[in-house]
């Protein structure tokens, strides 16, 4: 690493900097070398270098994780909860990402005495992933959150101080921290609160799926018990209470009656890559790899999507389930990277 583009830095730029901030918030043998040689060879640094130091160790570090071996540990929990799914997928390999610059995630400037200190409060967190990926975020809380791919998690700075909201867009699992010890007395700092559109969905501490696409939000409950609102103007705002396996839809500012699941379980598959449909027709399970890998999906007739295979396929990665829907519907499935052609 070049240390000479250090020369001019200030606090400013040191918070910025990806590897500044991965030095302090996960040192290493190697980094503690460099950054004090970096101190050594330029002393008039080392008061912007303990500044910055000292402002991102004040900060608790949002975790965000795609290595497999935490993913892994997470999902040994989630089986614990709602018991064991049959496939075994394998492990996806993600490369490790390097921190974001804390820069990224500030906003507000408060001047301290001679110098400058810069605190961010204001901004909001944001996280997202790409086609294919699948992320989990670790709320400062202890909430967990598996998003899947083409999802995005939002929540505000100074999350959890007064109340525990996140906005969604895409598919989550969420596995919520109970902080409440009390249910007839609820403080809003332990409130959860999902937002979809103008779907809001308020848990104590569960484990539930949300899928908020195509203007419409599919809703599971694995464990606990979850209440969605839907925010209406100019009349009272409607609720629907889950219990665990029920399942709902939301469009067009209707939650439609409770269906009960036999198998809750399914709902989290796709947090391990596998596919499981029921009764499911062409055009419904290729637009999930539309929606969730990025897939451009092209048909030679508009009919073939309505095609149907009776029963349940369960099936774990992409190239199992083209294959798995080519001989049982007898069509022609030809892909060329990222688009797929049925005939």
């Amino acid at each position: 690493m070049d240390s000479s583009r250090y020369a001019s830095f200030t606090t400013k730029d040191f918070l910025a900097d990806d590897d500044f901030v991965s030095a302090v918030i996960s040192p290493t043998d190697a980094s503690t070398r460099f950054w004090k040689q970096v101190a050594e060879h330029y002393p008039d640094k080392q008061e912007a270098i303990a500044q910055a130091t000292t402002l991102i160790r004040g900060y608790r570090a949002q975790d965000t994780f795609t290595n497999a071996s935490r993913q892994a540990e997470l999902w040994k929990r989630i089986e614990a909860e709602v018991g064991p799914v049959e496939a075994q997928p394998k492990v996806l390999q993600l490369r490790p990402r390097p921190l974001p610059a804390l820069l990224r995630i500030a906003a507000a400037v408060v001047p301290l005495g001679l110098g400058s200190l810069f605190f961010w409060y204001n901004q909001d967190q944001h996280f997202e992933t790409a086609f294919g990926e699948i992320k989990t975020v670790e709320m400062p809380d202890g909430t967990q959150v598996l998003l899947n791919g083409n999802s995005s998690l939002t929540y505000e700075r100074g999350w959890g101080k007064n109340s525990r909201e996140v906005w969604l867009k895409g598919e989550g699992f969420f596995r919520v921290a109970h902080l409440n010890k009390d249910s007839t007395h609820i403080k809003p700092g332990e409130r959860f609160v999902v937002h979809c559109n103008d779907l809001a969905i308020e848990v104590l501490g569960t484990t539930f799926n949300v899928n908020n696409r195509h203007a419409k939000v599919d809703v599971g409950l694995v464990t606990g018990k979850i209440k969605l609102t839907v925010a209406a103007a100019n009349k009272p705002a409607s609720s629907v209470v889950l219990a665990p396996g029920d399942y709902v839809e939301y469009a067009a500012k209707t939650i439609s009656p409770k269906k009960k699941l036999a198998h809750p379980e399914t709902l989290v598959t796709w947090c391990k890559r596998q596919f499981i449909f029921k009764d499911g027709k062409l055009g419904d399970m290729l637009k999930v790899l539309e929606d969730t890998y990025g897939y451009q999906i092209k048909y030679s007739k508009t009919a073939v999507q309505e095609l149907k295979i009776e029963g349940e396929i369960n099936v774990t990665g992409v190239e199992a389930l083209l294959e798995t829907i080519s001989a049982s519907l007898h069509v022609s499935i030809y892909q060329n990277g990222k688009q797929i052609i049925v005939n």
